[in-house]
């Protein structure tokens, strides 16, 4: 793709993000789009022929940017096991996800939205989160480094519906003083405290 292609292509999709984030999946529409993107609709649609692609790019795209962000304030200090990790990524997750509250809005959509093409790629992106997750638990497993009473696949699950908690909470303003009460620091270390007892 050339470079002014490129460079409208991530315009949009920046545009699409902030749009979804907040307007949501039915109240943003294409034209809305195409016009604070800066491009004509005949482009915006050469990229992405309908919402359904675009919403689908733009939540990937914020998902990169927020798994991007997440690893670029990991502390550099040697974690003694992937539970560790876990809890680091977590931490600097509802720290990303609260700094940017549409994004809490376009993964919650995703989940919601009832398309096949939409829930199909959901599930594919959790799929490889698992996949990858549980594979680094395993590995710490063998190695002796974490003792875990049940399957690490269930534990990367659990992880990620953690993750959602969060998300969904944000989204409701929940995190907010005099909203709801819930405090995603405390909700994480009292997690994690509990996840410690299976080590």
């Amino acid at each position: 793709m050339p470079d002014r292609d490129q460079e409208k292509r991530e315009r949009i999709l920046r545009t699409a993000v902030q749009l979804f984030g907040k307007e949501g999946y039915h109240g943003t529409r294409m034209s809305l789009v195409a016009s604070a993107a800066r491009v004509s609709p005949k482009t915006l649609y050469r990229f992405f022929p309908g919402k359904k692609e675009l919403f689908i790019a733009a939540r990937g795209y914020a998902t990169n940017r927020l798994v991007t962000d997440i690893l670029s304030v990991l502390p550099e200090e040697e974690f003694p096991d992937a539970l560790a990790v876990g809890q680091n990524l977590l931490k600097s997750y509802s720290g990303f996800i609260r700094k940017n509250r549409g994004l809490a809005r376009i993964l919650a959509e995703a989940v919601a939205i009832v398309d096949p093409d939409i829930r199909r790629d959901q599930r594919e992106g959790f799929a490889i989160i698992v996949e990858g997750l549980g594979a680094v638990l395993s590995a710490d497993m063998r190695k002796g480094r974490l003792h875990l009473s049940g399957d690490p696949d269930e534990f990367a699950r659990l992880f990620l519906s953690f993750a959602s908690l969060v998300a969904y909470a944000v989204l409701l303003d929940l995190d907010r003083p005099g909203v709801g009460g819930f405090d995603p620091d405390y909700a994480l270390d009292l997690f994690f405290s509990a996840m410690s007892g299976s080590r």
